[in-house]
């Protein structure tokens, strides 16, 4: 009984192995299809699981005889073409109302898209990574580009969003790098997260006047687009929106929009409840209303070439222009508190800088591998600075801290890859550790009083190969400084000069 049983089981393994692999309920010139349950429609499919059954031209019918019944064709299934790399084309009927999930995925030899009038409905990434699809016609019946439907189409060279659809969906057309133009219609809503992210070649864009959401990231990455106009219905837009968009020289947003402008035309989003500017270009002039910067406003925004942040600024955001590689000078207003994590990290062509006085915290690697600094003045009103701040800067020549810092750093504020002079303003009391990392050949104290410091205040590299150089009439305090206990001042030679 027990040999019949698995004998049974080994048979039910075996059909129900042979049913997953065939699709199709039938097949009729060159083409499968399932039957729906309405016993009178039909969607196209796949032979086996293999997905690729497919090349060349297909012509889909509206309808299909099959034993005697005509089948009317209604869609065209989920991964129906998935991966046929030799399919150059496909006529879709007027029958058809829907395309399915991933229908087209990776159909690499598709050059066109028609997509029928009749059709209301397509699956998310039905044509993506289809690289070698040029142009699209969408039906006006559409009322939804949904996620990653046309996403890494990278040969696709302009889109016309039809006034049927509402929404964008998230990476829609995301890694269409070819795209160089897009229009999208009166009746769009929304625009999804990262919806056109990465459309590298994307010169001119229309924003219908019925979007009030634009998502995270929509255009980031977009170094193509030169200029931006919000309508005035847009009342959200996320954060990153246009991060990355480097070559923009123009930023509008319309009059009367009731939640952001471009005030003075001054080529930005603003945040008008907030005044803080969200998104900016390499155009832009920051206005004095501005109170603060956002994050990532600027980011890899490469063609800016100088900034002046006002006196109205109170705060930058978090990597507000990391990455601003063309930048080259940089004045902080009197009035900005805070310097935000990676504020102006990258920054490679920065030779010029001035740190208003009212700054008192500067965030970690606010300044990291600003390679063009030569020289850096920390205000008497900073408190703290984070771990790695300057970190990176092989540039540097001269630093003076006329700062007497109260949080101490975990990790080194400078590491430096050339020798350079650190002065220590005449204000500071104390310097704690992880200061510098390394190769100071100058340091020049104008400090009255000898500032305390730590055994780890300076690499060891710099205590074994840094002078010291203090005003004439304190070399005594400083000799006697240098013999009281483990906190001591350098441990270089003094040399009686204020340098």
């Amino acid at each position: 009984m027990k040999q019949i049983i698995k004998q049974l089981l080994a048979v039910a393994i075996l059909l129900f192995s042979t049913l997953s692999t065939w699709a199709y309920d039938f097949e009729d010139g060159g083409i499968y299809y399932g039957k729906n349950s309405d016993g009178t429609t039909v969607y196209v499919t796949y032979e086996t699981t293999s997905y690729n059954s497919y090349s060349g031209s297909v012509v889909i019918p509206s309808t299909v005889t099959y034993s005697g019944t005509t089948y009317s064709v209604t869609s065209i299934g989920d991964d129906a073409f998935w991966g046929c790399s030799g399919l150059t084309s496909v006529t879709i009927p007027n029958s058809v109302t829907s395309i399915g999930e991933k229908a087209f995925k990776g159909c690499i030899g598709l050059t066109s898209v028609t997509i029928p009038n009749s059709v209301t409905s397509i699956g998310y990434d039905a044509y993506i990574s289809c690289t070698g699809l040029k142009s699209v016609n969408i039906s006006n019946s559409v009322t939804t580009i949904e996620q990653g439907t046309f996403a890494y189409c990278s040969g696709l060279t302009s889109v016309t969003i039809p006034n049927s659809v509402s929404s964008i969906g998230i990476y829609a057309f995301m890694g269409c790098s070819g795209l160089t133009t897009m229009t999208i219609g009166n009746s769009v809503t929304s625009i999804g997260r990262e919806a056109f992210r990465g459309c590298s070649g994307l010169i001119t864009m229309t924003i219908g006047n019925s979007v009030t959401s634009i998502g995270r990231e929509a255009f980031r990455g977009c170094s193509g687009l030169t200029s931006v106009t919000i309508p005035n219905s847009v009342t959200s837009i996320d954060d990153f929106a246009f991060i990355g968009c480097s070559g923009l020289i123009s930023i509008i947003v319309e009059s009367g929009n009731s939640v952001y402008d471009s005030r003075e035309n001054c080529n930005a989003i603003i945040e008008t409840s907030s005044n803080t500017l969200i998104s900016g270009s390499q155009n832009t002039i920051i206005p004095n209303s501005v109170t603060s910067i956002a994050s990532s406003a600027f980011s890899n925004c490469s063609g800016l070439k100088s900034v002046t942040i006002p006196n109205s600024v109170t705060s930058i955001g978090s990597s507000a222009f990391s990455n601003c590689s063309g930048l080259t000078s940089l004045t902080i207003g009197n009035s900005v508190t805070s310097i935000g994590n990676e504020a102006f990290t990258g920054c490679s062509g920065l030779t010029t800088m001035t740190i208003g006085n009212s700054v008192n915290s500067i965030g970690r690697k606010a300044f990291c591998n600003c390679s063009g600094l030569t020289s850096v003045t920390i205000p008497n009103s900073v408190t703290s600075i984070e771990n790695e701040a300057f970190t990176g800067c092989s540039g540097l020549k001269l630093v003076r801290l006329n700062a007497t810092l109260i949080k101490v750093p975990t990790l080194e504020i400078f590491d430096f890859y050339t020798s350079l002079s650190f002065i220590i303003g005449e204000t500071v009391k104390s310097i704690p550790k992880n200061i510098i990392g390394s190769r100071v050949s100058k340091v020049i104290a104008l400090a009255d009083t000898p500032p305390t410091v730590t055994s780890e205040t300076f690499g060891s590299s710099v205590t074994s190969s840094a002078t010291l150089y203090v005003k004439k009439n304190t070399v005594s305090k400083y000799f006697l400084a240098e013999g009281e206990g483990t906190e001591k001042v350098l441990t270089f030679q003094v040399a009686p000069s204020a340098g």
